[in-house]
């Protein structure tokens, strides 16, 4: 078996590296190439475009690069016909796999089959494309259990094992072991900040989440550091050109899941890490900022949902603050971070992140795909 993997985001990337390796577990025979970053990399995928190549942010930077990214896509058709590639992971990053799974069932029919990986989000995003989804792919595997319901009526098979960030988002050691790793005084606090995965989010939220440290430290009477998770995809510089002066603020690397548990409160981007701050337990604010155009463009496709963070479209509720848009600026973060830097509210929101922890599954959902993979795509079906 020769799979391809096809993932356009850092997510997707740890997502795709964490299943890699698991199947290289149950199924040593198999190959694994595609698209993808660091994370695939080390976990033995060849490379063959890096994700960054698809590193855009809102409808009027894509539909800008388009060309490019058709051109892109013809690539990785021709790397699964030059490969004789049995079976393609589509992960994620929906605007882009849907239209390349398209090209994949025009140039070779049913004779390689399409798995999908993290369901593309069709209850709050045009709920239309799921009879679309059924039609173009073999099999969905999604990460959220009320997922599956979306695509029973359309026939198509749909497995849910267990969000895989269950049991692997953990703190390396202690907080009291942690504090000292990032050199925190005795009555310091910190405060994570997760800005996004790409340059354009950081360039729209960065400045936005350092004015409500300022803001904050100007309220609270302990002293407060702020600890800037960078991901792999983001050019340090983008980062350090916001900071400039700014005192107390470290820029993490590869360890932002023992900067959030560290941290006594977050200001993260909406996305993933928003499942992986809950996780840890940690208190936070939900931001995001895009372009007007595809502001105004997201709320007319959306229908019938409150929030943006998963952790309050599971909890029905309002469980973390969200801010978007103009309403995501220092001073209203400030004030949200302060809402939650002590007593009742506080707990409210550490319970309810628990709440919302305990339906995301049990540990090993990974394993458990990978396996369910072998069974269901393996030679001997």
């Amino acid at each position: 078996m020769n799979l391809f993997w096809v993932v356009g985001e850092n997510s997707g990337d740890r997502h795709a590296a964490h299943l890699i390796r698991e199947l290289k577990k149950a199924a040593p025979e198999w190959t694994h190439a595609g698209m993808g970053g660091a994370a695939m990399l080390e976990a033995g995928c060849e490379i063959v475009a890096d994700l960054s190549e698809t590193s855009l942010m809102g409808l009027t930077e894509v539909v800008r690069h388009l060309p490019r990214l058709m051109k892109l896509q013809d690539r990785l058709v021709d790397e699964v016909q030059r490969r004789n590639i049995t079976l393609v992971v589509l992960v994620d990053f929906p605007d882009f796999n849907l239209m390349l799974g398209k090209k994949l069932r025009k140039q070779f029919g049913l004779s390689k089959k399409l798995f999908y990986y993290v369901s593309p989000q069709v209850w709050a995003w045009r709920k239309g494309r799921a009879k679309g989804i059924a039609e173009l792919v073999d099999a969905m595997a999604v990460l959220f259990p009320f997922e599956q319901d979306l695509y029973k009526k359309y026939g198509l098979e749909t497995v849910f094992t267990g969000h895989p960030l269950v049991g692997e988002v953990k703190a390396s050691a202690p907080v009291s072991e942690l504090r000292k790793k990032f050199n925190l005084g005795k009555h310091e606090e910190a405060v994570a900040i997760l800005p996004g995965s790409r340059n354009q989010e950081v360039e729209r939220h960065f400045h936005h989440q350092l004015n409500a440290i300022r803001e904050l430290r100007n309220t609270v009477e302990v002293p407060v550091k702020a600890l800037v998770a960078r991901a792999s995809t983001v050019n340090r510089e983008v980062l350090e050109r916001e900071i400039g002066d700014m005192k107390n603020v470290d820029i993490v690397e590869g360890d932002t899941y023992d900067a959030l548990a560290v941290s006594y409160a977050a200001l993260v981007k909406s996305g993933t890490s928003t499942i992986e701050a809950a996780l840890l337990g940690t208190p936070f604010v939900v931001l995001y900022r895009t372009s007007d155009l595809t502001y105004a463009a997201a709320k007319m496709l959306v229908r019938g949902v409150k929030y943006i963070a998963m952790v309050n479209v599971l909890a029905g509720r309002e469980v973390v603050r969200e801010r978007l848009q103009s309403e995501a600026r220092g001073d209203i973060l400030a004030g949200d971070l302060l809402a939650i830097w002590s007593g009742r509210k506080r707990k409210d929101v550490i319970a309810s992140l628990q709440e919302v922890s305990g339906m995301l599954g049990e540990p090993g959902g990974t394993t458990r795909l990978a396996a369910w993979m072998v069974e269901r795509f393996g030679e001997k079906r």
